[in-house]
């Protein structure tokens, strides 16, 4: 039995639509023992493009029509990397990101959706809203207050006509309704369908008051007019673009078969031509055997056969073909919920069709947000690992492998993926002399401190005081890249919050069991972002360890040089002692354990994971810099593990205070936060946490103003991953310390308390009068 954690397959998904969502369900359902899926998306929430005219016109919230990729690949067990694909390496097998670095893959499907044609139109760029794709078409729809004139519609089709019904009724209650034209470059409307539906759509817009031009391609647009082929202009303050759709660039440079607009030509497996492990689906494909309209409806229903032949080109199993139907049931919104049916000839409308689309749109929506909580087990590890892993019959039989010295990472990986993050580095923008030498192959490294540059380098004098950290966490969030990081920064901030300039730093690294190219691949992506951030922060990478194990685990000890001494505080003096003295300043919101923790029960809003990565990513050395200026003798701590309720007690110990007062309505938090709080969940460690403090509670939340108690409690003793800084400054001090922190960026920096002579432990009150 091979050991739990081992990966031998990387199968990678470019895009969260319509048939990929439907492989990351499949794969949770019934996973493939030693396949490792990774979701590269550039958001979080998939839209469910047949809900957005009822989105429009105002039927649906934002939640209704989208799915949680986040929660879906949790569920899965999925990798999900928010990012962007620039290019792939066929041949090597490498995936190109919008940030320079790249990704492996053994198998790879793509299903990214289509791309408008951003230079068919002139002027549309510029002044047009394209409804591809979808999610930026929603971060651009005109609120109601913002509608200041005519609405252009372009764009005959039935995603037009849809869009201009649901559009008119969105903004009809408005009191002075704008007027509405419908742009369509043939002679009718819905030009694909029978001369009934286009006469039946033609009917229902006249009816609605919206202006039809048939026949008329628009070829320009400015910021107050449409302009067509013929010459004629047509006042629009609003022009929405929902034309045909073409491929991406990225995907039209591609070194694959492409139809005649740009589009992955793939077999009737789903397979691209040239490869047998690239696979394409929905939009972005297009069928060689049987060419289709691009249509929400074949990329949903080829999710379950592009599922099964993944899975049987890893098992080793027969693939199947697809031939998608010539004739489906269409059902196109008409506006206040009624729709037009279509099916080969039949052509009907009837509000019955608006329910049964729908219907049929909610189910599949909660199809994928609505998960089961039991899955099957993996089954055995499948054919095409053994055809890509020889190695595999010389493991142990009994499946216990060696620890120690026993596990480290073969030297060649170890190397190979230094090389390759220093590139991504330097063309990130570090500092080429930061980063590190080309032959490190020493555990431990001496050295002395450069005084013109602070860089590690050989021979020169000794320049003053040094300081040295170690601290390394295991992997929280599945981007590598992202996850390098954020490890250097949580481990650099002991040194940013005791005044010292880092200098170099040691990686202590744990990879996860895999396979030599799928290990060196996450190798190079946890150290590019380390390295990235440690040349940033002028800091050179100069040694390491590297280990495997079950799960990943990176970290770093770093020194520094003490370039902010400081003075010890008078403890004993009666100022420091008086009530008040030391102003408490929280430099980044709190939460980040509860929302990881909620990201892996796959209960995670989205927006509130992206807040916490913002969070993680944000460096302390700044805010440090700054609360130094303020004074020479100031106390500060970073909140990381121990939460803030024992880092702020420790603080108060160092200052000779008893204790602590915090007044939890200025207590910062990531979005969303409180109300998971609320639903009950929690991070492992928070019980710990509030074991080892010992606190008096006198909270006196008003009703409506404050979460209750034991909401603000799981906030305080929340253990947090490069959290900010805690800094008690004398309270003279503090309104300036935040002027400055907000203009560096740090713009929920606030003043939450104080530290206390008289009262021990901890405080939890309202002060925002007293402190403001």
């Amino acid at each position: 039995m091979k050991p739990p954690g081992q990966t031998y397959i990387d199968l990678v998904l470019i895009g969260g639509g319509h048939a990929q969502i439907s492989v990351l369900k499949s794969f949770a359902m019934s996973p493939v023992a030693g396949v490792r899926l990774t979701l590269i998306t550039d958001v979080l929430h998939a839209p469910y493009s047949g809900m957005l005219p009822g989105f429009a016109e105002g039927l649906y919230n934002f939640d209704d029509m989208h799915i949680n990729l986040l929660a879906l690949a949790r569920f899965a067990g999925a990798r999900l990397i928010k990012n962007s694909v620039t290019d792939i390496d066929f041949l090597n097998n490498y995936i190109f990101l919008s940030d320079k670095t790249k990704l492996y893959y053994d198998v790879l499907s793509v299903n990214s959706g289509a791309s408008p044609q951003r230079g068919q139109i002139k002027g549309g760029a510029e002044h047009g809203i394209f409804v591809k794709p979808i999610a930026h078409f929603l971060e651009q729809l005109p609120a109601e207050q913002d509608i200041s004139g005519p609405v252009a519609i372009i764009g005959g089709g039935a995603a037009g006509c849809e869009l201009a019904l649901a559009l008119n009724q969105r903004y009809s209650h408005l009191s002075e309704p704008p007027p509405f034209h419908l742009f369509s470059r043939n002679g009718r409307v819905l030009p694909a369908a029978p001369p009934l539906a286009s006469y039946v759509m033609e009917k229902a817009l006249t009816e609605a008051g919206i202006t039809l031009h048939k026949g008329q391609p628009v070829t320009r647009i400015t910021a107050s007019h449409v302009v067509t082929q013929d010459g004629h202009r047509t006042p629009a303050r609003h022009a929405f673009i929902v034309t045909a759709a073409s491929a991406a660039p990225w995907i039209q440079s591609l070194a694959l078969s492409h139809d005649g607009q740009g589009f992955i030509a793939v077999r009737p497996t789903l397979q691209s031509i040239e490869y047998d492990n690239v696979f394409a689906a929905g939009d972005v494909a297009s069928l060689s055997h049987a060419p289709r309209e691009k249509a929400g409806v074949f990329a949903v229903r080829a999710g379950p056969v592009l599922s099964a032949n993944l899975r049987a080109y890893i098992t080793g199993q027969p693939l199947k073909h697809w031939h998608p139907q010539r004739h489906y049931l269409a059902l196109i919104g008409l506006g206040r919920k009624r729709a037009l049916a279509m099916r080969g000839p039949f052509v009907m409308k009837a509000g019955f069709f608006w329910t049964l689309k729908e219907w049929i749109d909610r189910r599949f929506v909660q199809k994928f947000n609505e998960l089961p909580k039991m899955k099957t087990d993996a089954q055995a590890v499948p054919a095409l690992a053994k055809r890509l892993s020889p190695e595999l019959g010389a493991e142990p039989e009994d499946g216990i492998y060696c620890a120690a010295c026993g596990a480290k990472s073969d030297a060649d990986t170890l190397a190979r993926a230094i090389t390759d993050a220093c590139i991504i580095a330097a063309e990130q923008g570090a500092d080429p002399q930061y980063l590190p030498h080309g032959d490190i192959s020493t555990d431990a490294a001496l050295f002395t401190a450069s005084a013109d540059t602070g860089s590690a380098d050989t021979g020169s004098a000794d320049t003053g005081s040094f300081c040295q950290s170690v601290d390394f966490i295991s992997q929280h969030i599945s981007d590598p890249y992202q996850f390098g990081r954020i490890a250097a920064l949580h481990a650099l901030s002991d040194l940013f919050v005791a005044g010292s300039q880092p200098l170099c730093a040691s990686a202590i690294v744990t990879l996860a069991r895999a396979r030599t190219p799928m290990s060196a691949s996450d190798l190079t992506l946890m150290l590019a972002g380390a390295i990235f951030e440690l040349a940033r922060h002028k800091a050179t990478l100069i040694g390491g360890h590297t280990t495997v194990g079950l799960e990943p685990v990176l970290g770093f000890a770093v020194t520094g040089q003490q370039v902010n001494l400081r003075q010890p505080v008078k403890t004993n003096s009666r100022k420091t002692r008086e009530a008040g003295t030391f102003a408490l300043i929280l430099t980044k919101p709190l939460g980040v354990g509860l929302v990881l923790a909620a990201e892996m029960r796959a209960q995670c809003p989205p927006a509130s994971y992206e807040q916490a990565l913002a969070v993680m990513l944000q460096s302390n050395a700044d805010a440090a810099e700054i609360l130094f200026s303020l004074s020479a003798d100031i106390i500060m701590t970073d909140v990381t593990g121990f939460g803030l309720a024992r880092h702020s007690l420790n603080l108060a110990k160092r200052a000779g205070q008893a204790g602590v007062c915090i007044d939890t309505s200025r207590l910062a938090v990531i979005d969303g936060v409180y109300e998971l709080a609320s639903a009950g969940i929690t991070s492992s460690l928070n019980r710990h946490n509030q074991t080892a403090v010992q606190d008096s509670r006198t909270a006196n939340s008003r009703a409506g103003f404050l979460p209750d108690l034991s909401v603000i409690e799981a906030v305080l003793f929340d253990p947090q991953t490069s959290g900010g800084i805690l800094a008690a400054v004398r309270v003279q001090d503090a309104h300036r310390a935040c002027q400055l922190l907000h203009a560096a960026g740090y713009d929920r920096a606030d003043v939450i308390g104080h530290l206390s002579a008289e009262q021990p432990g901890l405080t939890l009150k309202q002060l925002q009068s007293k402190l403001d």
